[in-house]
């Protein structure tokens, strides 16, 4: 939660700059955020799904890592879902 409280105080800042640089400084934070989960992510990595439609105790494993998304194999399962890695919250 604080990384999205110095998201927000940052977008009260750049309320002054033009829209082509507002959008390329969000574009730049989104970027910023899916490297640092990226960096938690490894292929066979057990995971969480957090999604409205996915019940939350189901367990995933990482089998694809792709550049925007995460392909995740349901554990004892063949169901496969593609989900960007914002959704996934990796079981410790």
């Amino acid at each position: 939660m604080d990384s999205n409280h110095n998201f927000f105080e940052a977008m009260k800042l750049i309320t002054a700059l033009s829209k082509e640089q507002q959008d390329r400084f969000i574009s730049e934070v989104k970027s910023f955020q899916r490297e640092s989960v990226f960096e938690q992510l490894n292929i066979g990595t057990v995971v969480r799904i957090n999604h409205k439609k996915i019940n939350p105790m189901d367990q995933f494993r990482i089998t694809k890592i792709n550049r925007k998304n995460v392909k995740c194999q349901q554990v004892g399962t063949n169901v496969t879902y593609t989900v960007t890695p914002s959704l996934l919250e990796v079981i410790k």
